[in-house]
């Protein structure tokens, strides 16, 4: 079984083909991890918890891509596993997805690496070469077009307009969007953690493919200010009983789905989600990303840890929510997240100030430090030595890390149901307006 774990961590838990490898006599040699601001941790001096995390890369494919960076967290890097052995993108589709999300954040490791991959899958040189200047491709196929057209619009706007999402949804099927968020979603979690780490190129001498661009990805209409499409219909909701359970999923473009209509596959994710094996509710993202259920698993683990288990203050959490939420624009999980907010600490004035496009005044310095590294990492996808040092200063590598999963949690619920056009409850008014810049 193949995984996507936190970006390139692409099979941390699978043993070789030739069967489980022996112990090497120096794990450290064996893992060869690297890092920058966050330098790798010795074998010797890691928790029985990073111990086990290494022992299953030195086991399988090695310490790969962000490892060394997400080892701080072994139980949420263990969270945000997710089985890609039922993906329904073929390897270019992937390989293509990864580098328009890799040029975004301007993630030079992860641009290296999937460039290669990506001309090994048949993408071409033309559209890795525009991709990489910020162009749109020329002459893209009609495999890779829909793709394409699907993410510039999510990345630049925040929202899909009708053509793209229609478009998207005939050349992919709703799994294929769903296992698009799926891989889109893991691999920007990746690419916050190495930009955060700066981590370093595989080589001493390998030059970075990639050069900072104001706009890595052609704009659509007036960016982060497009307002979202309307919705055509009213939302569909399924209500069903399943054993002692209650369920009721509603959406727009991805109506709700009832029990009895559902693949054995995505029952089998529900059911777990209704018994409390993987803690978590049915509204939010989770009728659409049902549509893949591998996908709809991983991510339900993920947030399940993000919401329940991270040794992260929880006020701080909530005010990462809300930051990546009105940066994405996501109505229902903002509107969900600010009662959370001020019933984990924050003020009234705050919250308001976050979705009115203001920079809130008078914060404590625990807030303060964490908008300004959220806010930093959302506006330039890098993180600054001063947002580094400060956030590091206050929670620590491993809660700053958290702090990034957060991040990267929120923006895979936001990307779906901004998707879906997920509505908010009946005589519930949006609280956040299209906005230039969302996040001063």
């Amino acid at each position: 079984m193949r995984f996507l774990s936190v970006g390139l961590i692409c099979a941390m838990g699978v043993a070789s083909a030739q069967g489980v490898r022996p112990k090497p006599s120096d794990p450290d040699q064996a893992l060869n991890m690297r890092g920058d601001r966050l330098p790798p941790i010795k074998y010797k001096d890691m928790t029985p918890a990073q111990r086990a995390m290494a022992d299953r890369a030195i086991a399988g494919r090695g310490a790969i891509g962000d490892f060394s960076v997400i080892l701080r967290s072994p139980e949420m890097a263990d969270a945000m596993r997710i089985s890609r052995a039922n993906t329904s993108l073929s390897a270019k589709q992937s390989e293509l997805a990864i580098l328009i999300n890799g040029r975004y954040w301007t993630s030079q490791f992860e641009w290296t690496v999937h460039h290669r991959a990506a001309v090994q899958a048949g993408l071409s040189e033309e559209a890795i070469s525009a991709i990489a200047e910020g162009r749109r491709p020329t002459a893209l196929k009609p495999d890779e077009e829909p793709i394409y057209n699907f993410l510039r619009e999510l990345m630049t706007t925040h929202q899909v307009s009708d053509a793209a999402f229609a478009a998207a949804k005939g050349s992919l099927g709703e799994k294929g969007i769903a296992d698009l968020f799926g891989l889109v979603g893991f691999y920007q979690v990746a690419s916050l953690m190495m930009n955060a780490d700066r981590y370093p190129m595989a080589n001493a001498d390998q030059k970075p493919e990639l050069k900072p661009l104001a706009q890595p990805i052609p704009v659509v209409g007036a960016g982060f200010a497009t307002a979202p499409p309307p919705g055509a219909s009213p939302p569909v909701t399924k209500t069903s009983t399943v054993g002692k359970y209650k369920l009721e999923l509603r959406g727009d473009r991805f109506p709700g789905l009832g029990y009895d209509e559902m693949t054995p596959g995505q029952k089998a994710v529900v059911d777990k989600i209704l018994s409390g094996a993987i803690q978590g509710g049915s509204g939010g993202p989770l009728n659409t990303l049902l549509r893949g259920p591998d996908v709809a698993e991983g991510v339900a683990r993920y947030g399940e840890y993000i919401r329940f288990h991270s040794t992260l203050p929880n006020k701080l959490n909530e005010l990462a929510a809300l930051i990546t939420t009105r940066f994405w624009m996501a109505q229902f999980p903002f509107y969900a997240h600010h009662r959370a907010g001020t019933q984990a600490g924050l003020s009234e004035t705050t919250i308001t100030a976050i979705a009115e496009g203001r920079r809130p005044a008078s914060m404590p310095k625990d807030e303060e430090t964490v908008y300004n590294f959220v806010s930093g990492v959302l506006k330039t996808t890098q993180v600054s030595d001063g947002n580094f040092a400060a956030t590091k200063e206050l929670l620590g590598e491993r809660n700053m890390i958290e702090l990034l999963g957060v991040v990267g949690y929120y923006q895979i619920v936001s990307m779906a149901v901004n998707t879906d056009r997920y509505p908010l409850p009946e005589g519930q008014a949006p609280q956040l307006k299209p906005l230039a810049n969302p996040l001063p």
